[in-house]
């Protein structure tokens, strides 16, 4: 990473973390010559390879556990349960590898659902509606989680990890690879919201989610993965929201985007102002947000970030809280259309 991006980041209270906890490669955005087709055929190769070690290690497991029906425990669920739910069938499917060979032959498993969803592409693709902008994306991102194989750390392949929850979301084109987050493509927003404040944010969240657009689902709701911070800029942003408002154009019964975290926080404009570029065009172009309250995990993720932001918590004048930030597809078009 060049020292002025280096630079850049640590400014923004982000980069340490991420340095040195990040998993496999960073994303560079984007491979402009990376062809979804080749990426199917390399994927298949590799396919046929990974299925031979397995069978050969376990010569039954693929007949008592098939991939296409693993595959189908996680299609099958409730969409609106998140990227990352993994459903009780294919919990006990996982219990069962685990305990038939151990934490590897759940991992090398693991691999080839990866791999076999990629091949499944064509078939996927054709229930979803996404510009080539996207497509584009989709090959840098399968071409990653490809070159990964080989050196990802132990127990990278498992469902506790959130790095390989969201590669698994990507290869099941659940998560759509937007530059700067990942979105999932059919969300809602959680009628608690409502009641997370006081009486007036219950008005406002009426007048926003009912009114204004229509309802609480379906919704984009954005995720940020730390692999993607070469794209942590306004322009990168910028660039994304353009790539999320192609999608919206072409699915219009999707309400608009929405997504949640620590950053959103309206006291941040003072205490790391150089995070503002995260909220500022959306806010200023129609979009709202709502408090949804304080978590550990937040308060980990904000303080261990920055030396400031700690040094204010551990006083007592800063507390993390979570807002969520929706943008509804109007005000987004209009944005976008500018």
């Amino acid at each position: 990473m060049g020292l002025i991006i280096r630079n850049y980041l640590s400014k923004l209270g982000i980069f340490k973390s991420v340095h040195q906890e990040s998993v496999g490669s960073v994303n560079r955005m984007p491979a402009p010559n990376t062809s979804i087709n080749e990426t199917m055929l390399q994927a298949s190769d590799i396919l046929a390879k990974l299925r031979e070690q397995i069978t050969y290690s376990y010569p039954d497991l693929l007949n008592r556990y098939p991939v296409v029906d693993y595959a189908h425990t996680l299609d099958s669920s409730d969409p609106l349960r998140g990227y990352g739910y993994a459903p009780p069938l294919t919990r006990q499917w996982c219990s069962e590898i685990e305990a038939l060979g151990g934490s590897s032959a759940l991992e090398n498993y693991h691999k080839l659902v990866l791999v076999y969803l990629m091949t499944d592409f064509d078939i996927r693709i054709k229930s979803l509606r996404v510009p080539n902008s996207i497509l584009t994306l989709i090959a840098v991102s399968f071409q990653r989680i490809l070159a990964q194989l080989e050196n990802a750390e132990n127990n990278f392949y498992l469902h506790g990890n959130e790095l390989f929850r969201k590669d698994l979301a990507l290869c099941r084109l659940k998560l759509l690879p937007c530059g700067s987050e990942l979105v999932d493509v059919y969300s809602g927003v959680p009628r608690s919201i409502l009641f997370r404040d006081a009486l007036q944010q219950f008005v406002r969240c009426t007048r926003f989610f009912l009114l204004k657009s229509s309802g609480f689902r379906p919704w984009y709701e954005s995720h940020w993965d730390r692999r993607l911070i070469r794209s942590f800029t306004p322009q990168d942003y910028n660039q994304c929201y353009l790539r999320i408002a192609e999608l919206l154009k072409l699915n219009p019964e999707i309400k608009g985007m929405m997504g949640s975290s620590w950053w959103f926080d309206p006291a941040l404009e003072s205490i790391s102002p150089n995070l503002t570029f995260l909220r500022k065009v959306p806010l200023d172009n129609g979009a709202q947000l709502f408090r949804v309250g304080t978590s550990a995990a937040a308060t980990r993720a904000a303080i261990h970030l920055s030396a400031e932001r700690k040094r204010l918590y551990d006083s007592g004048k800063y507390l993390p809280t979570v807002y969520l930030l929706a943008w509804t597809r109007k005000d987004m078009l209009e944005w976008a259309n500018r």
